[in-house]
């Protein structure tokens, strides 16, 4: 889990849009929700939330990993619907990804999925997939959301 998806989404406004009871609200903040895989291949789901100091994030990320890891099953974290659904796949070089889904849930939160990483010293790719609820937002602002990331991973010195 990564520090600038969070500060990326909560410095765009609709990442922070929820659809509740039919009508749309705005979060102060938004959290993350990733999966989490263990060592025997499976995975877990997880809450872990925004902290602008990332010594507070990383050691809050770091003991839900641990808790996550030593667990088994499918759990459901306690959280609310002010998150990210994140998940990454670091050995596949994608082009494309689809999101299971289940209608008969309503669900407005955004899903990002990130992919291996590739290339050489400063030139390096990674593949994001991000679906969003188009009631809430549309490429205009994933392009926003994108431009933010890109230039948060950017700065020199900055984690």
């Amino acid at each position: 889990m990564n520090l600038h998806i969070l500060k990326a989404a909560n410095a765009i406004t609709p990442f922070k849009y929820r659809i509740e009871d039919g009508k749309v609200f705005e979060y102060d903040c938004v959290h993350a929700s990733p999966t989490i895989g263990r060592d025997n291949g499976t995975f877990g789901f997880s809450y872990v939330e925004y902290k602008d100091s990332f010594t507070e994030f990383r050691d809050a990320a770091n003991k839900e990993i641990e808790k996550v890891k030593i667990s088994t099953g499918l759990e459901l974290p306690e959280c609310g619907i002010n998150v990210l659904h994140c998940s990454s796949m670091p050995w596949l070089d994608f082009t494309s990804v689809s999101h299971a889904r289940h209608f008969a849930f309503a669900d407005s939160c955004p899903k990002i999925s990130f992919g291996k990483m590739t290339g050489e010293g400063e030139h390096r790719s990674m593949p994001v997939s991000i679906h969003v609820h188009h009631a809430l937002m549309d490429g205009y602002e994933v392009g926003l959301f994108v431009a933010e990331f890109e230039r948060l991973m950017s700065l020199e010195g900055e984690v």
